[in-house]
């Protein structure tokens, strides 16, 4: 079950946080399960238009290394390495102002010195990248950073295990003005907007703002900096307040429906 449980309880308190703020609305979630997945990739094509399993765009790379999802039939989860596809999905609906909220369980077998991110936001496109989840080797584990666009973060200093499973929560803000969105980085949260728990980092803000998030993407990157991603799972992104073309019960039914996936 690993995580499972856990996320689970997590969608519960999140829906009873869409309850109570009337603008918030889940864009999409996936547990990788089927009958909506069967074991193989996420897309085979190579053109970055073609949907593939539950909808899964390739970003970049597709043909080389493509990113796959396994155990499908109970407990799907999908592997990554380096240097190969990277896959994206777009989301219900663009977000322009407010926050957005990326969940994920994931685990890292190796990491490297160097660092490089591997899970991320973006406006559905294959350039505008936000909210760069990053890794890289420490001593004992691995240490984690999150960053508003291109560059380096900064790296906690509070080092993770590799061979375990933890929850991520990510926290984009679109702050009005240039060079200066917000954000913040959770792991294990108690809470599901993380507002009851400290930070494992804050974002920094590097590269450009972003001006509409509307994808969810998962990245390979270099053979030199890359970690090796053995689990990522459970994968819900809400943002607070709603976008103006998603009506308030479109986020209630979007989140009684991944209730329904994950029971």
């Amino acid at each position: 079950m690993r995580m499972k449980t856990f996320v689970l309880g997590l969608a519960v308190s999140g829906c009873a946080l869409l309850a109570q703020t009337a603008h918030a609305a889940v864009l999409y979630g996936t547990n990788f399960n089927s009958p909506t997945y069967s074991d193989g990739v996420l897309n085979v094509g190579t053109d970055t238009t073609t949907a593939g399993q539950d909808g899964w765009l390739n970003t970049s790379g597709g043909g080389t290394n493509n990113i796959a999802v396994s155990n499908t039939a109970t407990n799907g989860i999908v592997t990554m390495t380096t240097s190969g596809q990277d896959v994206r999905h777009p989301l219900s609906g663009a977000v322009t102002s407010g926050s957005v909220f990326l969940d994920a369980d994931f685990s890292l077998s190796a990491a490297q010195a160097t660092g490089d991110y591997f899970i991320h936001l973006g406006d559905g496109g294959t350039n505008n990248l936000y909210a760069r989840v990053h890794a890289k080797s420490a001593t004992g584990g691995f240490v984690m950073g999150v960053g508003t666009s291109t560059g380096t973060p900064t790296y906690s200093a509070s080092v993770l295990n590799f061979g375990t499973t933890y929850h991520l929560l990510v926290r984009y803000d679109l702050v009005s003005g240039a060079a200066n969105d917000t954000g913040a980085m959770y792991i294990n949260p108690t809470t599901a907007d993380g507002s009851g728990d400290t930070p494992y980092s804050t974002m920094t803000n590097i590269g450009t703002d972003a001006t509409s998030i509307a994808g969810v993407y998962l990245r390979q990157g270099s053979a030199g900096n890359a970690a090796t991603v053995s689990l990522v799972d459970n994968i819900v992104v809400t943002a607070v307040p709603e976008p103006a073309s998603l009506a308030v019960f479109a986020g209630a039914a979007a989140c009684l429906g991944l209730r329904r996936r994950r029971a």
